[in-house]
């Protein structure tokens, strides 16, 4: 969590670093786009009162090339190389006339000659020094279908309008590439567990990624991207829609909202849908219609997110830890979004702080729903480790039910063949338990047996193994231990189980067990063998008064530890 903070902070330490300069204050204006004149007329200020007061709106609005005023309101301060800086252009075509009578400068944002030291979401056009009142003079022209980004004006110094660029290219370019990078490792977990969840983590962070870089300009700048240059503002829509419509399919999954909120979910399929048919009018949707479906596209994500949250918390609440992680990332990166969608559909400008704030929100949130997946592995590893442990438990007693016991016992008779490691069988009966049930109730039973299995428990070795065989009835497989050893442990195994009465349901009940012991020295040949063997033992023990303990008589044919395998092929 502390490099989550610390990436915060850089958000907040850049964002001032790469915000627009104060540099000169001037005075924009418009000449009426069906006011027909020739460039030398308006150079040579004949239309100057026909000039209105614009806003950089209008410079992204554009159906027809339209002139425009910059008018400086003070003197240029110092020494250092002015230049008029056009930003968060798209597909204008602007050629500036100063107003000192020098050369024009006509540039294209995405054009392919545009210097490749600077971000395509950006122009800088070099000035003689701006005097006050002195008008520089602009034509812009429409170079492709409008976007809802704002151009933002300034007249700053050229260095300092480059190093802005550069900032603003290697920002894209990192955040693209963190988020490809998120994509990719996602993709690599889901080719390994094939966890469809995997694959649409990656394909939300792989379209933000492509949004970021189609945002800023430079996305149409990679390979193969330049035959798209007609349609660049329809990608930037097709890429949002797209990074939504998986963001609510992920979010349905991560959260599992099905069995937490039923209704909930029945609304995420419809705005899923409703993803879909905006995704499919994008490219069909004529020119004059984008604005309508814009708008209609950004409701839709606004109330998406407000669902996307809902969802995360009650994930959250229904104590999901993976719920959590999403929610966090969800709230920092649809805050953006949520603002950023406020702002196109107020008109109002997009500040550096949201601007810039949002790509780099994306990175965060791509990096905390990767740690918020890795929660829920974890999760889902901690439920398999859990359902195999209940496999192999008996619900009653807690000990092993007896597929695991034996499991135990051929791995220890395994061992006994490769090291010549003793092992040994307890084989435990309570006394008399059918007279338990009958006297005392079947409940009072179930008391003495997980009373039974915590008293052996107390008494077995780390290495041993408890379980239960059937009824009342109990194995237990003691690796390491010879006869003599095991004798021993047999017990103090009887007298732990018949040390006090069990109380149980108001009632106080004596019990006892008997118990038989085989040991490899026996017969290290077979498992069933040996449970024959403490079989018969215990049967012994029961026939010579019960709550004692046999052992098995040694085996006149003892197969030497090394000759094991060998022993095993002449049986």
């Amino acid at each position: 969590m502390s490099c989550l903070f610390r990436l915060l902070c850089l958000v907040c330490w850049l964002c001032p670093m790469i915000a627009d300069a104060a540099g000169l204050a001037f005075r924009l204006e418009r000449l009426p786009p069906d006011l027909a004149a020739s460039e030398a007329t308006i150079r040579a200020g004949k239309l100057d009162d026909r000039f209105a007061l614009a806003d950089t709106t209008l410079l992204r609005d554009l159906d027809r090339p339209t002139w425009f005023r910059v008018v400086p309101m003070q003197d240029w301060p110092t020494d250092a190389s002015p230049a008029l800086v056009v930003r968060q252009t798209r597909f204008q075509v602007l050629t500036v006339f100063p107003g000192d009578g020098s050369a024009a400068t006509k540039l294209g944002a995405l054009r392919a000659d545009y210097p490749a030291h600077l971000t395509r979401g950006l122009m800088i056009f070099p000035l003689v020094a701006p005097r006050v009142g002195v008008p520089i003079y602009l034509l812009a022209e429409p170079g492709g279908e409008p976007t809802q980004m704002r151009p933002v004006l300034s007249i700053e110094t050229r260095d300092a309008a480059e190093a802005a660029s550069l900032t603003h290219v290697r920002l894209a370019i990192g955040t693209f590439g963190a988020l490809l990078t998120l994509a990719l490792c996602g993709v690599c977990v889901w080719l390994m567990l094939r966890e469809s969840l995997f694959l649409l983590f990656s394909s939300v962070v792989a379209c933000q990624g492509f949004y970021v870089a189609m945002v800023f300009g430079e996305g149409l700048s990679l390979p193969g991207m330049d035959a798209l240059l007609p349609i660049g503002g329809r990608l930037v829509n097709l890429f949002a829609g797209l990074g939504a419509l998986c963001a609510s399919m992920f979010a349905r999954r991560m959260v599992d909202i099905g069995r937490i909120a039923p209704r909930l979910d029945r609304s995420f399929a419809a705005l899923q849908w409703a993803y879909v048919l905006l995704l499919i009018a994008v490219p069909l949707v004529p020119p004059s219609g984008m604005v309508v479906l814009v708008a209609l596209g950004n409701l839709t994500v606004m109330a998406g997110t407000a669902m996307v949250l809902a969802a995360g918390f009650l994930g959250w609440r229904s104590g999901s830890r993976a719920a959590a992680f999403f929610l966090l990332a969800w709230m920092m990166m649809q805050g953006f979004t949520f603002a950023r969608t406020a702002s196109f559909l107020l008109g109002t400008e997009t500040g550096p702080l949201l601007y810039y704030g949002f790509p780099l929100s994306m990175v965060v949130a791509g990096v905390m729903l990767a740690l918020g997946l890795a929660d829920r592995v974890r999760e889902m590893r901690h439920a398999l480790r859990e359902a195999q442990r209940r496999a192999q438990i008996d619900a009653l007693t807690g000990a092993l039910n007896r597929r695991s016991i034996l499991e135990r016992l051929d791995a220890a008779r395994i061992a006994f063949r490769e090291t010549g490691e003793p092992v040994s069988v307890l084989f435990i009966d309570l006394d008399h338990f059918k007279r338990i049930n009958d006297t005392h109730g079947h409940l009072a039973g179930d008391a003495c047996l997980r009373e039974a299995c915590k008293r052996v428990g107390s008494v077995l070795r780390r290495t041993d193994a408890l379980g239960r065989y059937g009824g009342e009835e109990f194995l237990v497989v003691l690796q390491g231990a010879a006869a003599p050893v095991a004798g021993t442990i047999a017990e103090q195994i009887r007298a732990a189980v018949a040390a006090e009465p069990v109380c149980a349901w108001q009632q106080t009940i004596a019990m006892s067990c008997s118990v038989g012991v085989a040991s490899s020295s026996s017969d290290a040949l077979s498992a069933e063998d040996l449970i024959a063997r403490a079989d018969a033992a215990l049967y012994a023990a029961k026939r010579d008064g019960r709550n004692r303990v046999a052992l098995a008589p040694l085996s006149p044919l003892v197969a030497p530890p090394m000759l094991a395998a060998e022993g095993e092929s002449l049986a």
